[in-house]
């Protein structure tokens, strides 16, 4: 299923080149600022993103520790029960909630469950209508009754036959009327009750359906549903339809609720587990250019020539090991010339003493030797010393 999500995130990426239409390594804080309210982050959190980076330039690996921060509760676990797992899913009239449905159980028959559903919205026209034909497309069990009847009933009965027939899921539609509407919560509650009585610690998951399209304005319903019921669990839908992609994080933070699935498509299949790194990385790959991408162009590019580093590295040329310094000194004598009108044995006696003055402190002949002197290099400095020979020994002078 990787990829998915990336893929869903086309129509945000077009909107966040509107602000920002090439690729960079950096960007300026005030540039952040408008690529994430272009991708509809609410305005709120965009400020403490902002204040939360104290850097000038921000790179990608900055502003994606950022950015996953506000996805810090989107991970979910899955409560432990007692089977059948019973599921209810909330949400308005419009946001895909019958289509999510049938995608959960879709998921769920792939996975090798036996799955029931029972068509609990009893108030809007045709959604029983609906969701039976999904069943019977997707060869799944369904029990439902008429409209106008008490959705509660549908429930109880739902989880009674899945218990007597061994079934792994049960999934249950609610009415999607305004969350403003008093009747509403309290047919909610009721159903949250039934379902206790019905199957202890039903429903074992409360999954709340939001529109991607309406982006940030998601938020007041959420925040409704979950002061109703209580919310376990978020799925967005309409994620490739929609611009506004970064309203996820707005969700995410505002609600600190688990981010389940999110819906990538039309089909039956098209339903992904939310991954924050890879929602993260899709948004920024639209943003950023990548780092291997600019370093080879700066290896390709012809460096100018620099007169101290060639100096360096005619000295570090110069430098020898000291073994490979003794071997030349023993090899080539001919280097040291016999200084001339002094008496050989005298000589004789500063050859050899230079010999080992060379050998013990590292030198490094430049010059040949005249008289008592010589211009010699020191092999760990590249400036010229002077040397000389008195008392029977070579120091410096």
């Amino acid at each position: 299923m990787f990829g998915f999500i990336k893929k869903s995130l086309n129509k945000t990426v077009d909107a966040i080149k509107t602000v920002a239409p090439k690729k960079k390594l950096v960007f300026t804080k005030d540039e952040i600022e408008d690529i994430l309210l272009e991708a509809d982050v609410e305005y709120e959190l965009v400020e403490i993103i902002i204040n939360e980076i104290y850097q000038d330039k921000v790179t990608r690996d900055i502003l994606r520790s950022k950015l996953l921060a506000t996805l810090a509760h989107t991970s979910y676990k899955e409560p432990e029960h007692e089977t059948p797992f019973v599921e209810l899913i909330v949400g308005v009239n419009g946001a895909g909630k019958t289509t999510t449905i049938a995608k959960l159980a879709h998921r769920y028959k792939t996975n090798g469950k036996k799955v029931i559903l029972g068509a609990g919205d009893t108030f809007r026209a045709a959604a029983i209508e609906q969701l039976t034909l999904w069943a019977k497309k997707l060869e799944i069990p369904i029990v439902a009754s008429k409209q106008g009847h008490d959705s509660s009933a549908v429930a109880y009965d739902t989880i009674d036959s899945a218990k007597s027939k061994n079934y792994d899921n049960v999934i249950i539609d609610t009415a999607g009327r305004l969350h403003t509407q008093k009747n509403l919560a309290n047919e909610l509650k009721k159903i949250n009750r039934i379902c206790d009585k019905s199957h202890n610690g039903a429903p074992h998951r409360t999954v709340l359906i939001i529109d991607g399209t309406q982006g940030n304005s998601a938020i007041a319903q959420a925040k409704a549903f979950n002061e109703m019921i209580g919310v376990d669990g978020i799925i967005i839908t309409k994620l490739d339809g929609t611009a506004k992609g970064g309203s996820i994080f707005s969700i995410a933070y505002a609600l600190e609720l688990p981010i389940i699935y999110v819906g990538t498509g039309e089909q039956p299949e098209n339903l992904t587990p939310f991954d924050k790194y890879e929602f993260v990385d899709g948004l920024l790959d639209a943003i950023y250019e990548e780092q291997d991408t600019k370093e080879k162009t700066i290896q390709e590019e012809p460096k100018a020539k620099n007169t101290t580093e060639e100096k360096v590295k005619k000295v570090e040329e110069l430098k020898e090991e000291p073994e490979e310094i003794e071997e030349k000194i023993i090899k080539e004598p001919k280097i040291i010339e016999e200084p001339k009108l002094v008496d050989e044995p005298q000589v004789k006696q500063e050859d050899e003493s230079l010999e080992i003055f060379l050998k013990d402190e590292r030198l490094i002949l430049l010059k040949r030797l005249s008289d008592t002197k010589a211009l010699v290099n020191y092999a760990n400095t590249p400036v010229d010393t002077n040397i000389e020979y008195k008392d029977g020994k070579w120091s410096y002078c």
